[in-house]
């Protein structure tokens, strides 16, 4: 995809020239910049809603850096009442003194990059973010991407399982429990971004017993 410059910010053209040379399937893992981030949001309805926070943090391989991280409140006008202050604890005054959808999008791309990302029932937040870049700028988000909960499945039942009949067993809660892991800091964007890091970071090893070494076994492309 070619980049409108002059029309299109330098953060955007800089993201969208990241992807004239794909990741190449057979990288090892060891390789690979993981970004694995999570949205709160003012509700889950992908045309009314809209997004309070981004965190993310960073794996190198295996390796969770926690040095290298982000995290960003957005200005919105709305938050959806008493019952989303209750959930993730943000209040008007704190979104008040957020940044602008549009510069808080852009600097979580310079911050994204190419790396692969990795999110606890990715589709949603993909698609969160995803609205506003289409909205803003016309793109998407072109990173491979990675869902915990169908690749928790994937490891513990096979891939045929169908996620859906029984998606409690794959709640990020549920998760971290079997896998060993203190909920801290949840229903907070960099809080459950860090759990669901720490959660990759244990599967990741479940996955290399069983021979998932390269980004190309980890999609299955």
């Amino acid at each position: 995809m070619r980049c409108r410059k002059g029309l299109l910010p330098e953060s955007i053209c800089r993201y969208v020239s990241l992807f004239d040379h794909p990741l190449q399937r057979n990288t090892p893992l060891e390789e690979v910049r993981f970004v694995i981030f999570d949205t709160e949001t003012s509700g889950f309805d992908l045309v009314r809603d809209r997004i309070l926070s981004i965190g993310a943090v960073a794996m190198n391989g295996s390796k969770i850096d926690v040095a290298d991280s982000f995290e960003v409140l957005l200005r919105q006008e709305a938050i959806g009442g008493k019952e989303a202050v209750s959930v993730h604890g943000i209040l008007k005054r704190d979104l008040n003194q957020g940044l602008e959808e549009d510069e808080a999008v852009c600097r979580f791309l310079d911050y994204l990059g190419n790396g692969v990302i990795v999110a606890h029932h990715a589709d949603f937040d993909i698609a969160m973010v995803g609205r506003v870049l289409s909205r803003r700028y016309g793109i998407k988000l072109f990173n491979e991407a990675l869902d915990t909960a169908s690749f928790a499945k994937r490891l513990e039942k096979g891939p045929y399982y169908n996620l859906a009949h029984k998606s409690g067993e794959y709640r990020l809660d549920n998760l971290c429990e079997r896998y060993g892991i203190c909920l801290y800091d949840r229903h907070t964007a960099p809080g459950d971004a860090y759990l669901t890091a720490q959660l990759f970071q244990r599967l990741l090893a479940v996955g290399r017993k069983a021979g998932i070494d390269t980004l190309g076994k980890l999609l299955l492309k």
